[in-house]
């Protein structure tokens, strides 16, 4: 030990220098340790939790945005399905009505074309018999010129039936 404290004295080290310069360097390490390193150890400690804890946050979120835009599709094609339904629905409806309505229609034309004919028979009959009134009105007059005289009720009728055979 002689021979290594000799060498070291002859590059100019001295025991007693390097003995305090080292207990120095031990107390200067544990002050840093206790006081430096511990917190600056405890902050990253801390700060790497809080990114894991960050990291498994937005994996979680990532997940649950994924199964909130699966649900929100599902919702949307649901509700199309289902507008879907309602117009068919709608449609269906419709035809229906137009078909119910078409046919109503149909049924009071058929009504009106009858009555129709009813009232044009019933005027045409009440034409004829009126042209006949007046036709027999005409042949008598017409009669009681040729003649000259006044035909009775027996000859009116004689020769009015008569004149209206030769016309018919």
């Amino acid at each position: 030990m002689d021979f290594i404290l000799d060498t070291l004295g002859k590059v100019g080290f001295e025991w007693r220098m390097g003995l305090f310069n080292l207990i120095n360097f031990f107390i200067v390490l544990f002050i840093l340790k206790k006081f430096l390193f511990g917190p600056i150890v405890d902050t990253i400690s801390e700060r790497q939790k809080k990114m894991t804890e960050g990291m498994e946050n937005f994996e979680k979120s990532k997940s649950e945005l994924q199964m909130a835009k699966q649900k929100s599709q599902e919702i949307i094609d649901e509700a199309k399905v289902q507008g879907n339904k309602i117009v068919a629905g709608a449609h269906d409806d419709a035809t229906a009505t137009a078909a119910t309505l078409k046919e109503k229609a149909k049924n009071e034309i058929d009504l009106l074309v009858q009555q129709a004919k009813k009232n044009i028979d019933s005027d045409k009959a009440e034409m004829k018999e009126e042209l006949k009134k007046e036709t027999l009105d005409l042949v008598l007059a017409v009669s009681e010129k040729i003649l000259g005289e006044k035909m009775d009720g027996k000859k009116d009728e004689a020769y009015i039936k008569e004149t209206l055979k030769t016309l018919t």
